[in-house]
């Protein structure tokens, strides 16, 4: 039974050690600067392509950092399992969402529900991006996305009170989540 104790802790370890390099908090920090930075230049349509871009960043980053410092970490069944049901929700509820948008807009007006989140588009956009942080955290099991989806809230809380466009609380936010990133991936180059 100890030895199921220590085996689990370990993997544990491992898991959490595999996501302290600081590569996850700069590839979400690249992604939001370069969402901010096309909202600047009126070309937000772009913003998915960088999604992509990130997701090569990532994979790139961690077997130059990360694989050769703790090696290739294989993950369980159950971890594999959250990030799927992750995605599987997150791929739903923006559907349902999408889906629920189009139908009542297409019926002849636009109800007042979607009225009150237009006029209050920073508390809308905050709320969502605090649960995609909310969900990355459940699923990477890391702490840090429960401390940006804190961040998230108060930046966008204070920007519906305070006037500024969009794009500078989202440079805000990406500045902050870098500088983190790069402190971690500092810490974790001299650890390892």
């Amino acid at each position: 039974m100890n030895e199921k104790i220590n085996l689990k802790q370990i993997a544990k370890n491992a898991y959490t050690s595999y996501h302290q390099d600081g590569i996850l908090d700069i590839s979400l920090a690249i992604v939001i600067f370069t969402f901010a930075i096309m909202i600047i230049v009126d070309m937000p349509w772009l913003g998915g392509s960088i999604g992509i871009l990130a997701m090569f960043f990532y994979a790139g980053a961690k077997k130059v950092f990360t694989v050769p410092r703790l090696g290739y970490v294989k993950f369980p069944k159950q971890r594999e399992q959250r990030i799927l049901t992750a995605m599987v929700v997150l791929g739903f509820l923006g559907f349902a969402l999408g889906l629920l948008v189009f139908t009542q807009t297409e019926s002849g007006g636009t109800p007042s529900w979607l009225l009150f989140l237009t006029d209050n588009y920073m508390l809308a956009i905050g709320g969502i991006v605090s649960f995609l942080f909310l969900l990355g955290g459940y699923t990477f099991q890391t702490k840090r996305m429960y401390t940006y989806t804190l961040l998230v809230l108060t930046i966008f809380v204070v920007g519906h009170f305070i006037y500024y466009p969009l794009e500078y609380y989202l440079l805000l936010l990406s500045t902050i989540m870098f500088a983190v990133g790069i402190l971690m991936m500092i810490r974790f180059v001299s650890k390892y």
